[in-house]
C-alpha cells in the first residue's frame, strides 16, 4: 500500500496559476520589433517595447518563484519541451544565418573589414562563453550528487560569464559603429547585428534562466533525486553556446575581408 502511494504522489503533475505575463511579454516584444522595424518613430517605440518587455519577463519570473514547488512538469515531459523548442531554435537561427551570408555574398568587396579588428575581442569572449557552459556541467554535476554549495556556486560563475560575454558585445558593438558598421548603414549591418543581436538576447534569457535556478537552489528546491531544471536549463544553454561557435566561425573567422588591410 504504501508503494502505491509512493508512486502516486511521484506521478502528480503540478499545473501552474493562469498568469497574464506571458501575454505582457509577448506584447512587449510585438512593440519592440514593431518600433524597430519603423523609421521616423523607432526611437519613441523601441524604448517603450523594451520597457513593456522587462516588466512582464520579470512579473514572469516573480510569478514562477513565487510558486515554490519542486518540480513543474514531470522530468521527461519538461525535457521533451525543451527538445522541441530547440529544434524550432534551429530553424530560426537557420533563417537568420541564410539571410546574413546571402547579404554578405550581395555587399560590396570589404564591407566587413571593421570585423577583422575585433577578432581577438570575440575570441576572448567565445572563451568566456565556453567556460560558462562548463560551470553549467559542474552545476549539473553537483545537483546530481546533491552537492548544494558547488550547485550554488557554479551558477552564479555561469551567471557571471554570461553577463560578462553580454557586456563584451555590448563594447564590441559601440566600436563597430564607430568604425561605420550600424544596423542601419546598409543590408549587411542590419543582417549582422540582428544575427548576433538575436544571438545575445538568448544569452541574456538564459541569464535570467539561470537566477531563476539559482534562486530555487538557494530556497533547497533541487536535490539528488529532483535536478530537472538545472538539466532543461542546461540543454538551452548548451545549444546557445553551439550557436555562438557556429556564428563565430561564419561571421567573423570567414569574413570577406581577411586579406584586406584594416583601416
Amino acid at each position: 500500500m504504501s508503494e502505491m502511494t509512493h508512486e502516486t504522489h511521484e506521478e502528480h503533475i503540478h499545473i501552474p496559476e493562469n498568469s497574464f505575463w506571458p501575454l505582457v511579454f509577448g506584447g512587449g516584444m510585438f512593440v519592440l520589433l514593431f518600433g524597430m522595424a519603423l523609421r521616423d518613430y523607432r526611437m519613441f517605440i523601441t524604448p517603450v517595447g523594451l520597457l513593456i518587455l522587462v516588466v512582464g519577463l520579470g512579473g514572469w519570473i516573480t510569478s514562477i518563484v513565487r510558486e515554490k514547488v519542486p518540480s513543474i512538469t514531470p522530468r521527461i515531459a519538461g525535457k521533451m519541451a525543451m527538445w522541441v523548442f530547440l529544434a524550432s531554435e534551429v530553424l530560426f537561427f537557420t533563417g537568420l544565418i541564410a539571410s546574413f551570408l546571402l547579404l554578405r555574398a550581395e555587399a560590396v568587396p570589404g564591407v566587413d573589414h571593421a570585423l577583422v579588428a575585433s577578432i581577438p575581442l570575440v575570441s576572448l569572449n567565445t572563451f568566456i562563453l565556453l567556460t560558462s557552459s562548463l560551470t553549467v556541467v559542474l552545476s549539473h554535476d553537483a545537483a546530481a550528487r546533491n552537492l548544494q554549495g558547488r550547485l550554488k556556486l557554479f551558477l552564479l560563475l555561469t551567471i557571471v560569464l554570461g553577463t560578462t560575454f553580454v557586456s563584451m558585445q555590448g563594447f564590441e558593438y559601440s566600436t563597430l559603429y564607430r568604425e561605420g558598421l550600424s544596423w542601419t548603414g546598409n543590408g549587411y549591418g542590419t543582417a549582422f547585428f540582428t544575427l548576433t543581436g538575436t544571438h545575445g538576447w538568448h544569452v541574456l534569457i538564459g541569464i535570467l534562466w539561470c537566477a531563476v535556478v539559482l534562486i530555487r537552489a538557494l530556497q533547497g528546491g533541487f536535490n539528488d533525486k529532483n535536478y530537472s531544471g538545472v538539466e532543461i536549463f542546461g540543454l538551452y544553454w548548451h545549444f546557445v553556446d553551439i550557436v555562438w561557435i557556429l556564428l563565430f566561425t561564419l561571421v567573423y573567422l570567414m569574413n570577406t575581408s581577411a586579406g584586406l588591410p584594416v583601416k
